[in-house]
């Protein structure tokens, strides 16, 4: 097996079904070989083979770890990330668990300027009781967001995000390679 340093979240998209045949935390769904778990790709060039490592082992949360995860909710001053996997040096290792990302702006209305829901993101653990993570350091945050009127992808131009679909151009706390994941659906899919 190959090892690519491709990481996938549930519902990447990997393949189609006439480049490999599904193996281990993959489904094929319309053609489309799709990642049932979030972990890196394993490609059997010999048999055909395509999978999604997991790397499962006991994982414990550090301070100062790198993570990447979802925005699934935003609070008064804080955001709440759905946190899929935690770079272990070599590894990126899966886990589930929640972290929660304060923000510095009093108004709830102007958070959408820094994360918004549905962003995919890489963040880094400041606190493990209760879990904190911060965005605002260099290399972190948004990997991957969408129009908030319309849900297309946004693509990153001179440090705003423009929407193709609506022409819609919005703000977000960025990662330097930030549309390095590609996205299909509610797919996502980072290069590393």
């Amino acid at each position: 097996m190959e090892q690519v340093n491709d990481i996938v979240f549930p519902g990447d998209v990997i393949a189609k079904e006439e480049e490999y045949l599904s193996g281990r935390n993959t489904q094929d769904i319309d053609g489309n070989i799709i990642a049932t778990a979030f972990g890196k790709v394993s490609r059997d060039d010999k048999s055909l083979v395509i999978s999604v490592d997991t790397q499962k082992q006991a994982v414990v949360i550090r301070r100062y770890d790198i993570v990447y995860g979802k925005i699934i909710k935003i609070l008064n001053k804080e955001a709440v990330i759905l946190v899929s996997g935690v770079d272990k040096g070599k590894a990126i290792v899966t886990v589930a668990t929640e972290a929660r990302l304060k923000l510095p702006i009093p108004n709830k209305t102007m958070y959408s300027h820094i994360v918004t829901l549905g962003d995919i993101l890489r963040a880094k653990i400041v606190s493990t009781r209760p879990l904190y993570a911060t965005i605002f350091e260099s290399g972190l945050g948004v990997l991957k967001g969408r129009c908030t009127v319309c849900r297309s992808e946004l693509i990153a131009d001179n440090g705003k995000l423009y929407c193709k679909n609506c022409g819609r151009i919005e703000q977000r706390k960025i990662a330097p390679d930030y549309g390095n994941i590609n996205i299909s659906g509610v797919n996502y899919e980072r290069s590393r």
